[in-house]
């Protein structure tokens, strides 16, 4: 404890001498004024401090009331100045040594912890214009729960350290700031723990607290970037956690969409806390055990969340659920319309599901036979072809789009990739051999690797990209704003957007970034290749998948129909003679 902080100043007491580090330390400070440095040096030895360490800011604070009461200063910015910077140099002369680095170190304690003195001066000094706002100050003492603490101190490591933005910076800061307030008012036990109630609890508070609603919106993200962090950073996976991200559940590569939207699963809108707490198990079981596709597995926990989420709402447990109660889930279902296929999907999630529930033992038999609920699907052929026309007017727009969407769009209309595959290739994916120029493409639905021929044009347009961009081999072509792989939802909403915007077919024309995967499958065999080897070049596994990718029907027969009545013979008009023929009839 600081000598300072063991008695009261009092104005009759003996000024004591100050160390002679300490005046050096003040003297070197070249943009403190003179008065400022000497009422300082004043202040500390009255206050019998005889190390910088003992500089922290609740001296900071009382040296701020000392030189409103007894100095009857008002403005007292210029004073502070001086004992920052002394703060400061001290803290760049001990960062220099292993020992005083130590003694800086930023670490978690019952203290008030100052941003203009952090051990990185650099950052502290990107921090330094505004030392005098509230969010530079966070007070560890406060009644609040010690694991909340170390959360809201996690995330403001990871702030300092990710946001180099200053006016993002600030707001996330002032979020946590919002956070960490309405957990000590509420006492909130852990961040990760909080449900669908708490969350709009601290929406509610935000409202109260906030001037604006654009304002409120922008605190409110603090939530997520704090369960993320603290996720992420936790040594083991916290499977107890209301939301898991997937950035953190150490999955192998080959399991994950880079290009898909979905990065988290929540568990918040099931507020039953038992049928959250199997949710969370099977979940764990999934991703765990079954080595499925994590696409796999989130779609199929969003069929089940919604049957669990109206259980919860009814007070029941899933272990216990009726017959009668999954067959009004399931009536609301069809009278809502879904496609048999749908309905199918949500069938099999909850076969699955409460078929571990059994394993696990938490009920004894099945509450329903799926096979009794099954809708027969009838396959309907859709042809989905993007017409030369509209591609030709693509095209000749394309000059209007950013180069890295121009080049996503000739893979799409080059090659008809998925756009997943497109999202996520890489630098190393074009390569000569044999004077033939080739692409690699990771199938990430099909987890596995192919190589396809491609045009010399796209090839070199892409070593002209890759060269522009300075991509390296292991780097993704297409990034998003973190660095990532491009998300497939941006593309497709950039590129509708695009053709909204220059009214592509006089407007009417709906962008689908797969129709292109159907329009190429059906020019290979219009050109005379082989289901095979349309099959083999989109990558399928069956043939029955690759015949709804091949709109062959209705233009095998319009072709047929057009080539029989063009010949003569075949003319409806063939037969009608003119009156007054030859013959006379």
């Amino acid at each position: 404890m600081p000598a300072y902080a063991i008695r009261e100043w009092r104005q009759e007491e003996k000024p004591k001498a100050l160390p002679e580090q300490i005046i050096e330390t003040i003297d070197s400070c070249e943009d403190a004024a003179k008065t400022a440095k000497s009422r300082l040096k004043k202040f500390l030895a009255e206050m019998g401090i005889q190390d910088i360490l003992e500089m922290d800011y609740p001296l900071r604070k009382a040296y701020q009331n000392y030189l409103f009461s007894a100095c009857q200063i008002q403005s007292a910015d210029r004073y502070l100045l001086a004992y920052d910077r002394t703060k400061q140099a001290d803290i760049r002369r001990r960062m220099k040594t292993l020992a005083g680095k130590n003694q800086c170190r930023w670490r978690l304690e019952e203290t008030i912890l100052f941003l203009p003195y952090h051990p990185d001066q650099e950052l502290a000094m990107e921090l330094d214009s505004v030392r005098n706002r509230s969010n530079m100050v966070w007070d560890f003492t406060k009644p609040c729960a010690w694991h909340v603490k170390e959360q809201v101190f996690t995330t403001l490591n990871e702030i300092l350290a990710i946001t180099k933005n200053p006016i993002k910076r600030r707001q996330r800061l002032t979020g946590l700031q919002y956070l960490y307030d309405f957990c000590t008012e509420q006492e909130i036990q852990d961040i990760e723990d909080m449900d669908l109630a708490q969350e709009q609890m601290f929406n509610a508070y935000l409202t109260e607290h906030t001037p604006s609603e654009t304002y409120k919106h922008q605190m409110l993200a603090i939530l997520n970037l704090c369960r993320k962090t603290v996720f992420l950073h936790n040594a083991q996976i916290n499977w107890q956690a209301n939301i898991w991200y997937l950035d953190g559940l150490r999955i192998a590569e080959h399991r994950l969409n880079r290009s898909s939207s979905v990065t988290s699963v929540s568990f918040t809108e099931i507020s039953h806390k038992e049928n959250r707490r199997y949710a969370k198990e099977y979940m764990k079981y999934q991703i765990g055990v079954t080595g499925q596709a994590i696409s796999t597995i989130t779609t199929r926990y969003c069929l089940l969340e919604r049957f669990l989420v109206r259980l919860s709402e009814q007070g029941q447990d899933a272990a216990s659920c009726t017959t009668k109660q999954i067959e009004d889930y399931l009536g609301e279902l069809q009278e809502s319309g879904i496609s048999a296929k749908s309905f199918n999907a949500y069938i099999s999630g909850l076969n699955h599901f409460f078929r571990f529930l059994i394993a696990r033992n938490y009920r004894g038999t099945m509450p329903f036979q799926p096979e009794l609920y099954q809708k027969k699907i009838i396959v309907k052929h859709h042809d989905r072809s993007v017409s030369p026309e509209v591609c030709e007017e693509v095209l000749g727009k394309l000059h209007l789009l950013p180069d890295h969407l121009r080049c996503m769009y000739l893979h799409l209309w080059c090659l008809g990739l998925r756009i997943s595959e497109i999202c996520t290739l890489k630098g190393n994916a074009y390569y000569r051999q044999n004077h033939d120029t080739w692409i690699q493409v990771y199938q990430v639905k099909m987890k596995n690797y192919k190589r396809i021929p491609i045009a010399e044009g796209l090839y070199r347009i892409m070593e002209v990209y890759i060269k522009t961009h300075q991509i390296g081999p292991d780097d993704y072509l297409f990034t998003n704003k973190n660095g990532g792989a491009y998300r497939s939802m941006t593309f497709r909403h950039q590129m509708k957007k695009f053709c909204e915007d220059h009214e592509i077919d006089g407007g009417d024309y709906l962008f689908q970034s797969h129709d292109y995967r159907h329009t190429v499958a059906t020019m290979l065999y219009d050109n005379g290749v082989s289901i095979q080897g349309v099959r083999d070049y989109l990558g399928h596994d069956y043939l029955e998948m690759t015949e709804q990718y091949i709109d062959y029907m209705p233009k095998k027969i319009a072709k047929e129909n057009m080539g029989f009545f063009q010949k003569p013979e075949h003319n409806l008009a063939a037969g009608l003679r003119k009156k007054g023929g030859r013959d006379g009839k």
